[in-house]
């Protein structure tokens, strides 16, 4: 039975045949009554049955069915589902439904335009992949990917944002990234806008985060064009910078403070040279050079490492400049700590005296001490004679000498071993290796024993010249030190050392020296009664 004019409909349907489009027509019971060449090469015969046995194979009509939908009242009805071809293959189809009228106008039947789709939906989903791909690349990138509006607005940002920035993403979308920027350095990123084809603006700014905390940024930023060249916006990439401008700066203030103690090697050198210590000095310029070159040298090589890294432009290494900066101010320190023992060890300071129980201050150090003997498992014989009564010091000075052979005898101990310190009254019998003379009847005495090895012989001959140590980062100064603080009180000092140990023992007198020449020395104003 025909439902429209067949030879309009023979027409119409070769036409779609050359386009290459799908045509039938179906009565008010869904059996197809006409189907084109087109439809019939893809699918088979459909005339004489329902469409739904033919395309789905089932007697029920579809829940989608737009040919129902025709004949429920609607005069164009859509549907997209996939079916299968003749072959078996899966393919995709666009159901387009309109009515078919008769001359008083009642719906007889209904025509369908069937479109294949497959591709557009293959294109659809390779688009989604790649746009879900291209986000999990974005989202894994360490920096911040976004692009702006013609206004500077956010119109994307990858969440790496919330790290850096402190914000959520949709908390910045449509804000301008001006907003986000230094005072300082907003006139600067607003020359983003005027960005013309081709050029990359490529700066380091200033960032505030959520938490007002200043960051910094690089950021490299190119505008996009439509097709006509009208210009739709911006992208870019912000780079955290913050770490290694600290790094940076960390460098210029090692630097800076390198040439600081350069300037110091030489106004200490020439103070050196112009001193009563100038011999001794001589003595030992290899030993001075070695000890100053070596933390210069290594100072030098990493920041020079670090330089080159900054220089290049590429990707910094963050835990690889921190390891180098520690270094650098790990040598720093270094060099101070022979810089201060050459300033003590040159320096002509007035005493400052006053009369003083040295057991006193002995009890103020070993409180300092105590944490080192622990962490050694060091046991301290202590022994602080009653006897003793006040006698002139420079409390800091005999602090000071205290605590360099304590700390010695710590560092010369075994794990678990014994220090023994002793203090009394007494006229010292054994000249050997004392530094000195003595001119006082009576004088206090301490002893410091620890049971480390022994000293060879040779080096017990060498143990207060400067610059000698057999320690591997030792500066050698801190004996020669100790001995001159001794030898300004005018005191002595001897060193012994046996399979017993090594015990390092100390006079000082007990009354005011009688040739105040031998040294300079003062009495603080509160002793001021005292003779001077």
């Amino acid at each position: 039975m025909a439902l429209s004019d067949e030879s309009l409909r023979e027409r119409f349907g070769k036409l779609l045949d050359t386009a290459g489009q799908m045509f039938w027509e179906l009565d008010r019971n869904f059996t197809v009554v006409y189907a084109n060449d087109y439809l019939i090469s893809i699918f088979g015969d459909p005339v004489g049955k329902t469409c739904h046995q033919f395309m789905a194979g089932t007697d029920e009509i579809c829940q989608d069915c737009p040919v129902r939908k025709i004949f429920e009242g609607e005069e164009r009805s859509v549907s997209e589902r996939m079916r299968y071809d003749r072959n078996g293959n899966p393919i995709w189809l666009q159901h387009t439904a309109t009515p078919i009228k008769n001359g008083a106008g009642e719906v007889i039947g209904a025509s369908e335009l069937t479109v294949d789709t497959t591709h557009n939906k293959n294109t659809e989903a390779w688009l989604r992949d790649s746009e879900r791909l291209y986000r999990n690349l974005v989202e894994q990138v360490p920096d911040v990917i976004f692009s702006l509006d013609r206004n500077g607005m956010f119109s994307f940002v990858n969440t790496q944002v919330e790290r850096f920035l402190g914000y959520p993403v949709q908390q910045i979308l449509e804000t301008p990234l001006r907003d986000y920027i230094s005072p300082q350095d907003r006139t600067l990123v607003d020359t983003i806008l005027q960005l013309q084809p081709e050029a990359i603006w490529d700066e380091e700014v200033a960032i505030v985060d959520a938490r007002g905390n200043r960051k910094f940024a690089r950021i490299r930023c190119k505008a996009s064009f439509d097709q006509l060249g009208a210009p739709v916006g911006y992208e870019g990439v912000m780079r955290d910078r913050t770490v290694r401008r600290k790094l940076e700066e960390e460098l210029k203030a090692s630097k800076a403070a390198l040439v600081e103690k350069i300037k110091i090697i030489d106004e200490l050198y020439e103070h050196i040279v112009q001193s009563g210590k100038c011999k001794a000095i001589e003595e030992h310029t290899a030993e001075v050079a070695h000890e100053l070159r070596q933390p210069l040298a290594i100072v030098g090589g990493f920041a020079r490492r670090m330089d080159r890294q900054f220089d290049s432009g590429e990707h910094i290494d963050i835990d690889r400049q921190k390891q180098y900066a520690g270094i650098i101010v790990m040598e720093i320190q270094r060099l101070e700590k022979i810089l201060d023992r050459l300033i003590d060890f040159t320096k002509r300071d007035r005493l400052k005296l006053q009369r003083i129980n040295p057991n006193e201050l002995i009890e103020y150090i070993l409180g300092i001490i105590e944490s080192r003997m622990k962490d050694k498992q060091l046991r301290l014989d202590v022994q602080l004679g009653p006897e003793i009564a006040d006698i002139p010091l420079d409390p800091g000075r005999f602090q000071q000498l205290v605590m360099n052979l304590i700390s010695n005898a710590i560092e010369a101990s075994p794990i678990g071993g014994v220090i023994e310190l002793h203090t009394g009254v007494s006229i010292p019998s054994d000249k050997a290796l004392k530094a000195g003379s003595l001119e006082s009847a009576e004088f206090f005495e301490i002893k410091i024993r620890n049971n480390g090895p022994v000293i060879p012989t040779e080096a017990l001959q060498k143990i207060f010249n400067p610059f000698y140590t057999t320690k591997q980062h030792g500066t050698g100064l801190g004996l020669t030190v100790t001995k001159k603080i001794v030898e300004d009180h005018i005191g002595s000092i001897s060193v012994k050392s046996d399979a017993s140990g090594t015990v390092f023992t100390i006079w000082l007198p007990l009354t005011e020296p009688y040739d105040r020449s031998r040294t300079g020395f003062c009495y603080l104003e509160e002793d001021s009664g005292s003779p001077a």
